[in-house]
């Protein structure tokens, strides 16, 4: 059996509260059975008989709750047996020839989004994009987020190669293009990845739809370094496919992309320090995690001199 399966299995059983059903089951039936106790004095045989019977239906409640639990827990440690599977699978997709993506296939590779989930996800970045930090964005792509960022200063980005930066900027003004600070990362080889940028200064770095293409184990150090570049309260929004979802899996098993469980990527993240503001699930393609690095967001700035950063016009 496909583990999509297994997981869209425990997703289902997520989504039941046993507990609450129980209870209001529970609830409803001692209900009747007071109101059977309070007229014992006309049947006081059959009254004693509803009481028994109604322990007796506690304890099966139980029972039922907790074999619904242990039905969890066996396939929870199904899906853990099988990570290892899946893990070493995306590793070999990777190394096979995802990492070798050309520019124009990186660039049109789109997610779903649901136009709700968008809105929200620009909103909560744009509540990070304070002027008196540096931020970071990474993969700009297509996509408009950039946009978003700019009250950040400096705004550096970041990608593989220039070819993957410049439609993203390509549409400000030359003065704000001078003001942006580009930088090239290669994480196909051992060591640093973004060793030539600083530690301990951006207090917003957000990247989109670059992680759903990476394994799990540089996924994790991305998010090492990336813990060092903020500055204390800084945070990191990223999105990810999120292989606890069966649909993420899927995606995983069809090669779309990459296989890299929430739970693992949050045990690594909170291991190095990282806390969660949010895990948010959309009903698109997109999953992403809020991050933040403990401890107060404070700057030395003072003022900014205000302007208006506008895209070019033709």
């Amino acid at each position: 059996m496909k583990l999509s399966k297994v997981v869209a299995y425990l997703n289902i059983l997520d989504s039941l509260d046993v507990a609450v059903e129980c209870d209001i089951a529970t609830g409803t039936l001692k209900h009747i059975t007071h109101v059977v106790n309070e007229h014992s004095q006309v049947y006081p045989g059959l009254a004693s008989n509803i009481s028994k019977g109604f322990d007796e239906l506690q304890q099966n409640i139980l029972k039922f709750s907790n074999l619904i639990e242990q039905l969890r827990q066996e396939l929870r440690q199904e899906i853990q047996n099988r990570d290892a599977e899946y893990l070493e699978h995306s590793t070999e997709v990777w190394h096979g020839g995802m990492k070798y993506d050309s520019n124009d296939i990186i660039l049109n590779r789109r997610m779903r989004i649901d136009p709700d989930d968008d809105i929200m996800l620009r909103s909560h970045l744009r509540n990070l994009t304070d002027w008196r930090f540096p931020g970071m964005i990474i993969r700009p792509g297509l996509e408009t987020f950039i946009e978003d960022m700019v009250p950040l200063d400096p705004l550096y980005v970041v990608d593989h190669n220039l070819d993957l930066i410049e439609p993203s900027v390509s549409k400000f003004t030359p003065e704000y293009q001078r003001r942006l600070r580009k930088y090239v990362i290669d994480d196909q080889q051992d060591g640093e990845i973004l060793g030539k940028l600083p530690n301990n200064q951006f207090g917003a770095i957000f990247a989109y739809h670059f992680f759903n293409h990476k394994p799990l184990e540089l996924i994790n150090r991305y998010i090492t370094e990336l813990y060092d570049k903020l500055r204390p309260g800084g945070q990191l929004i990223a999105t990810y496919n999120n292989c606890d979802l069966s649909h993420g899996v899927i995606r995983s098993e069809h090669t779309w992309m990459l296989y890299t469980p929430k739970r693992l990527i949050l045990d690594h993240a909170c291991r190095l320090g990282f806390e969660l503001i949010l895990a948010y699930d959309g009903t698109g393609d997109v999953s992403w995690l809020e991050l933040r690095k403990p401890g107060d967001l404070a700057s030395l700035r003072g003022g900014q001199t205000l302007a208006k950063i506008v895209a070019k016009t033709e």
